[in-house]
């Protein structure tokens, strides 16, 4: 292997998150399927005295809001402002809510708005949406990329673009956007099948460039991992038809785009994980997480799977997270559960969970940390800023009717379920790895 791309990949990796990216799978029908990223550059915990080390401590009770586990992901936020935690909800068009100071341990009104709560962080102020950019032209439920909205992290604001693109409209494809870049590769077209081919939008002029070729992945849909290294566009896995009706072929390969060489470079397949669909994929800045998932349709869940990295083009291995928790999937919206803490580790929040799992991606080593102060909630909030991880509202099944088996010619049951919202709030400084 090249000696001077490994060095450029060792520099590249470690800042790659030194800009606003988004990356994921893209399906006009379905929420951007985004890949958690890690903390941006310099993210600590804003206190100067962090308090107790893994211990858990209630947040204060007093001017503090009701929970949001009743609001829609469009009608409520929880977000981080860089000092506080922001937890709002929308009636009648406008946002009202309280900020926490976890400092302090106090909340505080914040003053009506019309515009939503914006995380600091947030790499583009999406308006409602959950995608970086706008296909403004939709055949049925695909994109089409000859007009877009893109969003321009130098001019922070949408940009609209109309350019004769290379690509045809296609959904269940890879994408990034890196700073004023958008990069598509492959996917799915109406009448053409599984596409292998790609090209990069250049948002400063304007104009689109078709991908090489040579040595990209053969084609493939929806890739099961998709990620920046912070100078290459990264694809492994997917599935394609096969000649069986109705049937599909898994992939277990992948390759490395440099978009300024306008070149490809396999990923190494010693040590790759089985091939697999709905696994729980992360980026951590530096390495590529790949656990769980399917192994195709009628097989075993998969537990274990892989860590990449790309700096040595090697895969480790990676058992199954202890005590055989099912890991979280989604990264999408106000409820997500994977969090990537500036050191590279990697926090999940199962609902209901009575643990915390923690996978240190640079060991391939798992974790837990107990979390029974919390109970079996599901619908909250959680936000980590630096190693302090802060858990918000949510509900609690109390009481639950399941019914039994249909009786012909007896009415159907109505199952219920009787619940309790969590109005209270904890938060923990992650232990050091």
């Amino acid at each position: 292997m090249n000696l001077a791309w490994l060095l450029q990949l060792a520099l590249s990796t470690q800042a790659a998150s030194a800009g606003p990216t988004a990356f994921g799978v893209a399906d006009p029908a379905q929420r951007f399927a985004s890949v958690p990223a890690p903390a941006p550059p310099g993210a600590a915990d804003p206190c100067p005295a962090r308090g107790p080390v893994g211990r858990w401590v209630r947040m204060s009770a007093e001017n503090a809001p009701q929970s949001l586990h009743e609001m829609s992901w469009l009608d409520s936020a929880a977000v981080w402002s860089g000092t506080k935690l922001v937890v709002a909800q929308r009636r009648n068009g406008k946002w009202t809510g309280a900020a926490f100071d976890p400092c302090g341990n106090a909340w505080s009104p914040i003053a009506e708005t019309s515009a939503p709560p914006r995380d600091a962080g947030a790499p583009w102020n999406s308006g409602g949406h959950d995608r970086p950019f706008q296909p403004a032209h939709v055949q049925g439920s695909y994109d089409g990329f000859d007009r877009l909205s893109v969003w321009d992290d130098a001019r922070r604001d949408w940009m609209a673009l109309a350019a004769p693109a290379p690509l045809g409209v296609r959904s269940r494809y890879a994408v990034a956007l890196v700073r004023r870049r958008l990069l598509v590769w492959g996917g799915w077209m109406h009448a053409v099948g599984v596409l292998g081919d790609g090209a990069v939008l250049d948002l400063a002029h304007r104009s689109w460039k078709k991908m090489a070729a040579t040595g990209a992945p053969s084609p493939r849909l929806e890739p099961t991992a998709v990620a920046w290294t912070g100078s290459r566009f990264l694809i492994w896995g997917g599935r394609v038809a096969t000649t069986a009706p109705g049937s599909v072929r898994l992939l277990g390969d992948g390759a490395l785009y440099d978009p300024a060489a306008d070149r490809w470079t396999p990923m190494s397949a010693a040590g790759a994980p089985a091939p697999r669909t709905d696994a729980t994929v992360v980026w951590t800045g530096r390495k590529l997480v790949v656990v769980g998932g399917n192994g195709g349709a009628g097989g075993p869940a998969l537990a274990g799977g892989g860590v990449y990295d790309p700096a040595t083009n090697r895969w480790t291995h990676l058992p199954a997270p202890p005590d055989g928790v099912t890991l979280p999937k989604a990264n999408v919206g106000p409820l997500t559960r994977i969090m990537v803490a500036p050191d590279g580790r990697v926090v999940f929040l199962p609902d209901e969970a009575r643990s915390i799992t923690v996978l240190d991606a640079d060991r391939a080593v798992w974790s837990t940390i107990g979390a029974d102060e919390l109970g079996k909630r599901t619908g909250f909030r959680a936000l980590l800023a630096g190693r302090r991880l802060l858990v918000w509202g949510g509900l609690t099944v109390v009481a639950e009717h399941r019914c039994p088996p249909p009786v012909p010619g007896l009415p159907l049951c109505d199952p219920f379920a009787e619940t309790a919202p969590h109005n209270d709030g904890w938060m923990i400084v992650l232990p050091k790895p």
